[in-house]
């Protein structure tokens, strides 16, 4: 069976009825000439102009054979299987899975390193007239050398220069564009190579972009499946993280296995120092959480991770995190009563502990000529109203990340509260405190949400009976149930609410905090309470991260106070430097920071001085190594026949039964050549003998 890998030439083919239109507009007519006594003379001329025919006819069949086989050679006929002529063309695709599924160990060695030599094996299968690409993919696809069909060393260049991956596979991305890299290749043998461990997380639905005529080969790699156990996620259940207090971190530790795992071992590290060590087990294919407590003896920024014991699969033995304890809180309370005053005691009772907290007061007048980018957190403390142009500035600061402590006030206006702040909080005031009203009755605080960080301390007053706090005037709110409630009065109105405005926090207290409104300023409960609050609000809790992930486009958000220059050196966990430039928006200073390639702690440096670090991780579902099935290879993908490469074999047999054979337009020009020779020799005789004639 013949095929043509450049079928569009035979539509020249033609071109063959030229000889025979020529030979039937120019036949010669006989001239007639009488003449005695030639009846034997007729009897010849019979016989030579019978030969005469023969050959021409021949002739004729010659000639549009010659460019009938002429038209064919240029069109690159291939035999099936066939044993002459030479190799068939071939493009082919390879794509090679680096995702961090294949950094796996098996008995042979690592998945990727096999991989590599596999593909490197096959190689010897290609022709320097064979156009190939070879595809590197993960999350992304990526074409190193240019997104199209190359010579096959170019593709080896690429395959030398190949690092390994730590992010998840994308499958269906990388063979939709290699088969559409196929579509586009010259040649009639089209075939598409992976590597890969079929890993069933990243198993593609279905494929859009059709595989017609494409050859679908499949490297048999030593997948095992067992050996593995990883750390899925970390908790740190919303602790407010302070300087000598213990603080709790957990750590869910998925078995993948279909066994049992016994005397396993978890290490917590901090700063790079192994700090604490715990056995655990974990039932087959189940989930354990190990806890670690520990605490930091300064402030500033403060890394980790946690370790399990080494397995086959070593990227997710390893879960890192950070935190940040300020070294000084700074604090702007805006006046509008006496609270103000209160809450600055209750930060700073003694000189010794003003080195933890910075506090400036001042009243609404003072406003236009405050900076709110020089907080941590700004408290508005009984101010009934504040413009427009404050309120829009006081916004601003929220939604780039600042935090508010609003302290209703007896002179609240909601005229001003509900349009702007009201929406944000998700709270309206219907009306303010009344004015008069008599101590005799009062509000109480109940159903304490100590789940909340800012409540968590006070946990003990669920075994015990929470102190009464006696409120005498309240005003008169309406929630939106958009927000979180923390707590509540007596009368069921909401007393402690939590919203988010952007990338910032707000906590409302619904009433005044004045003597004349609630003793609650009596109870030892206030001043703890007040400094957990805006310890809360100032950064302890969001400072503390682990779920960023390889491959994510991770953008840090700075204060402009903290950046002396505008770009920054980032340092990535395996010591490569880069400067990333800095862009500002509305006080803060957004660093895109790429590349995030490698898991570990990333470094943010300026002038020296670390301003920033943020931890990056494997992705959990790269831990689960169970692999697709063959039926899912037709099903899914659309090849009907795919072809196995066994692994420690050559690829050199398989690949060649699936090939067009050869190609024999060299056999067709050499069949040309003896067609023209026969011709010219009958052409020849044909002229003599009709000269003869």
């Amino acid at each position: 069976m013949l095929n043509f890998l450049n079928p569009a030439v035979i539509i020249a083919a033609a071109a063959a009825l030229i000889p025979l239109l020529i030979h039937l507009f120019s036949k010669r007519k006989v001239k007639i000439i009488e003449f005695s006594s030639i009846r034997h003379l007729k009897e010849m001329r019979k016989r030579q102009v019978r030969r005469i025919k023969i050959r021409q006819i021949l002739l004729l069949l010659l000639r549009m054979l010659i460019i009938l086989v002429a038209v064919l050679a240029f069109a690159r006929p291939a035999s099936k299987g066939g044993y002459i002529g030479s190799h068939a063309g071939v493009s082919a695709a390879i794509l090679f899975d680096r995702s961090a599924s294949m950094l796996r160990q098996v008995k042979d060695g690592q998945l990727l390193d096999l991989a590599k030599k596999s593909i490197d094996d096959l190689m010897t299968n290609f022709g320097q007239a064979d156009e190939v690409i070879l595809i590197p993919f993960d999350r992304k696809t990526y074409f190193p050398a240019g997104e199209r069909l190359f010579s096959k060393d170019v593709a080896e260049n690429v395959l030398s220069n190949i690092s390994p991956g730590y992010e998840e596979s994308n499958l269906g991305d990388a063979l939709e564009k290699s088969l559409e890299l196929l579509s586009k290749g010259k040649n009639y043998n089209k075939e598409l190579y992976v590597a890969t461990d079929w890993q069933l997380n990243s198993f593609p639905e279905s494929v859009s972009t059709a595989g017609d005529n494409v050859t679908f080969y499949t490297f048999d790699l030593p997948l095992e499946t067992d050996g593995n156990c990883g750390i899925v996620d970390l908790d740190m259940g919303g602790q407010l993280i302070s300087v000598g207090n213990a603080f709790t971190i957990k750590a869910d530790i998925k078995n993948y296995d279909s066994f049992a795992k016994s005397e396993m071992l978890a290490s917590l590290f901090i700063d790079g120092i192994r700090v604490v060590q715990t056995e655990f087990s974990v039932s087959e294919k189940g989930q354990e959480t190990v806890r670690f407590k520990h605490t930091v003896s300064n402030p500033g920024f403060h890394y980790g991770w946690i370790e399990i014991s080494d397995d086959g699969f070593l990227p997710d033995n390893k879960r890192y995190f950070s935190f940040s304890i300020p070294e000084q809180f700074n604090i702007l309370i805006i006046e509008g009563d006496n609270g103000g005053q209160l809450i600055r005691l209750a930060l700073i009772p003694s000189e010794e502990l003003a080195r933890y907290w910075s506090v400036k007061n001042i009243d609404t007048t003072q406003l236009p000529a405050v900076k709110f980018s020089d907080y941590d957190a700004v408290v508005l403390a009984g101010v009934g109203g504040l413009s427009d142009m404050e309120t829009s500035r006081l916004l601003n600061y929220i939604s780039n990340g600042g935090s508010l402590l609003y302290i209703c006030g007896e002179d609240i206006n909601p005229e001003h509260f509900n349009p702007d702040l009201g929406e944000k909080f998700g709270l309206y005031i219907e009306a303010p405190p009344p004015s008069d009203f008599s101590r005799a009755g009062y509000y109480s605080l109940e159903r304490l949400d100590y789940s909340h960080p800012i409540l968590a301390p006070f946990d003990s007053f669920q075994k015990d009976s929470l102190p009464v706090f006696r409120f005498f005037a309240l005003p008169r709110v309406r929630d939106k149930g958009s927000n979180r409630d923390l707590a509540f009065f007596s009368n069921g109105a909401p007393a402690i609410v939590e919203s988010v405005h952007g990338r910032g926090k707000i906590i409302m207290l619904t009433a005044p905090l004045t003597p004349r409104f609630t003793d609650i300023s009596s109870h030892s409960f206030i001043v703890p309470f007040l400094i957990r609050t805006l310890e809360y609000l100032a950064g302890g809790v969001s400072a503390y991260e682990q779920a960023h992930y390889v491959g994510d486009n991770i953008t840090r958000s700075l204060p402009e106070k903290k950046v002396r220059y505008g770009s920054v050196k980032m340092i990535a966990p395996d010591a490569r430097e880069y400067e990333i430039p800095g862009r500002e928006i509305m006080g803060q200073v957004l660093y895109d920071c790429r590349p995030i390639d490698v898991p570990g702690i990333y470094q943010l440096i300026s002038n020296g001085k670390v301003i920033d670090l943020f931890p990056v991780n494997v992705p959990p579902m790269e831990g689960d190594l169970t692999s697709a099935d063959y039926d899912m290879l037709t099903d899914r993908l659309g090849f009907s026949d795919p072809r196995i490469i066994p692994y420690e074999k050559s690829a050199a047999d398989i690949i060649s039964e699936a090939r067009f054979g050869r190609e024999l337009w060299k056999v067709f020009l050499w069949a040309v050549a003896v067609l023209l020779a026969i011709e010219m020799f009958l052409a020849r005789r044909t002229k003599s003998e009709i000269e003869e004639s």
